[in-house]
């Protein structure tokens, strides 16, 4: 029964690292993407 506790609380806080990481990444990428584009408009004015 203790075993079977901690294996599902392994399992969430795995879960939610996965997802806080996929959201840093995302985030990251949106940042990434508007430097990009504020890059390029600037280069071309």
């Amino acid at each position: 029964m203790m075993w079977e506790l901690i294996k599902n609380l392994l399992l969430v806080s795995l879960g939610m690292g996965i997802g806080v990481v996929l959201m840093c990444i995302l985030s990251v990428g949106k940042e990434a993407d508007r430097h990009m584009i504020e890059i390029k408009e600037s280069e071309e004015n």
